[in-house]
């Protein structure tokens, strides 16, 4: 079996185990909003702003770099542990002072005890970068699939019982630090490595080199992703900020989850075949429409339905973000779609390309979102449909032309998806004008079934126009 087959068919593992476990994931996140109330999640925002960029130097890269590095030995793995265990020490103090900054610059002392608290996932996760990505290198996806589920499991479970409890915004925290430790524990138990009491730092410093790069790209992500966060957090309150983050985190949990699952588990493949440019564009394409295939239906049907979707599933506290979650799945579908261009980039020993994308970004979105601020809660969804999509769209055809793939084949992957989302939406629309003042049934039921409706009318469409990809897919399932 090829390296890229037996990729794509623990690639599968792995997107089960992950559809049951954001499956699981997405019902108790419903539950503990409805417990909970938009100041805790505002809050935890807050609190989660710097620590959350000192985080993303608390692995420097050095997991991609592990992946990227065509040989690696059990030496230079050692040595890269102990490196990375030393950053996540020093990180981790880092981290626990930046608790006051952060409370003076929000005005807000309560987030003082949480931001502290947060500290304990540097430490956390250095343990876990070294085994996590052999797993990954090796294309272990479907163990990594079987790690996520028991850690979400118990993890959300927990969370569910805090937030019964009482404990309000420390249900948020607490649950990411039991579900970081339950993965920190299964990883090593299931790659069963451990590191040599050996460290010489020459030996870690050619995937620093290389991780820098991919370390800084992620820092510029950060700040693009969080700079609105902290311009809402500071010009109205941890209320409003609280139904921006949270309206963000629900339309954006398709990218988190299906998205990271593609570029996971495409980010090795396309390192291995980094010098065949002919395998690369092929992969490239078929990525983009896979994702498209993916995701189009879902933010589509959000933009159309949110307000359901929000009232149905949140009730009437959650009203306000049914205006900017409807325009953040647009958004999100954008992100999902271009997403892989930094994952070609990097496996082909160019993460420093990311760099300049995610730069033009957090210069132009805070400046776009400060403005819309300024016109009230809702417009500070519209540079993410403005602004954002232009910068995408230049991003893209750089792409394109270091891949050497033209604009056309590029929208042609885009055919099927559009046009079984158009039909999906055209189905359920006249569904509900057929039934509107008949039905009788609770709004959960109506719920369900237009989306049992709308996957009905979407699969017809693929098995009539992508057969072939359904057929390719199924495949896997033998070799």
């Amino acid at each position: 079996m090829s390296f890229a087959r037996e990729a794509a068919r623990s690639g599968l593992w792995f997107a089960g185990f992950r559809f049951i476990t954001q499956s699981l994931s997405w019902v108790i996140t419903v539950a503990i909003a409805r417990i909970l109330v938009p100041e805790d999640y505002g809050l935890m925002a807050m609190a989660s702003i710097l620590t959350g960029y000192v985080e993303i130097f608390s692995e420097l890269g050095l997991g991609a770099a592990i992946i990227q590095k065509k040989d690696i030995t059990n030496e230079e793995l050692s040595s890269t542990f102990y490196f990375s265990m030393i950053i996540g020490a020093i990180l981790s103090i880092v981290s626990f002072s930046l608790a006051y900054p952060t409370a003076w610059i929000f005005n807000e002392p309560r987030i003082i005890p949480i931001t502290q608290l947060i500290s304990v996932l540097f430490i956390i996760g250095a343990l876990m970068i070294v085994p996590y990505n052999i797993l990954s290198r090796d294309v272990k996806f479907k163990e990594i699939g079987i790690i996520q589920l028991v850690s979400v499991v118990v993890a959300s479970r927990s969370m569910l019982m805090m937030a019964k409890a009482g404990f309000g915004v420390w249900t948020l925290i607490n649950g990411t630090i039991i579900q970081r430790c339950i993965t920190v524990t299964l990883t090593f138990l299931i790659t069963k490595w451990h590191p040599r009491l050996h460290f010489h730092f020459k030996e870690a410093k050619p995937l620093l080199k290389f991780g820098i790069n991919i370390a800084g790209s992620r820092s510029l992500f950060y700040l693009f992703q969080k700079s609105d966060r902290f311009i809402v957090g500071k010009m109205f309150n941890a209320q409003y900020l609280g139904y921006y983050s949270f309206a963000m985190q629900l339309a954006s949990i398709p990218t988190d989850k299906i998205v990271s699952i593609v570029n996971q588990v495409s980010f090795p493949v396309f390192s291995r075949y980094q010098e065949d440019s002919a395998r690369i564009q092929e992969m490239y394409l078929k990525t983009t429409k896979y994702i498209s295939l993916l995701l189009a239906p879902l933010f589509f049907g959000g933009f159309f339905f949110g307000d359901e979707i929000i009232l149905t599933l949140l009730g009437e506290k959650w009203i306000p973000i049914i205006f900017v979650f409807k325009l953040f799945c647009i958004a999100q579908f954008i992100i999902s779609i271009t997403a892989i261009n930094s994952v070609i980039h990097s496996s082909q020993g160019r993460p420093h390309w990311a760099i300049y994308f995610h730069l033009s970004n957090t210069i132009l979105m805070p400046v776009s979102i400060f403005i819309a601020a300024r016109h009230g809660f809702n417009a500070l969804s519209l540079p993410w449909i403005t602004i954002y999509p232009l910068v995408c769209m230049g991003w893209t055809w750089v792409t394109l032309r270091k891949l050497n793939i033209s604009v056309l084949k590029y929208l042609q992957v885009f055919i099927t998806p559009f046009f079984a989302t158009f039909f999906m939406i055209a189905g359920i629309w006249s569904v509900k004008l057929m039934l509107n003042g008949i039905s009788i049934l609770d709004s959960r039921v109506i719920l369900v079934q237009n989306m049992v409706l709308g996957a009905i009318l979407y699969s017809i469409i693929l098995f009539l126009f992508e057969r072939k990809t359904l057929i390719e897919i199924w495949g896997l399932r033998k070799t």
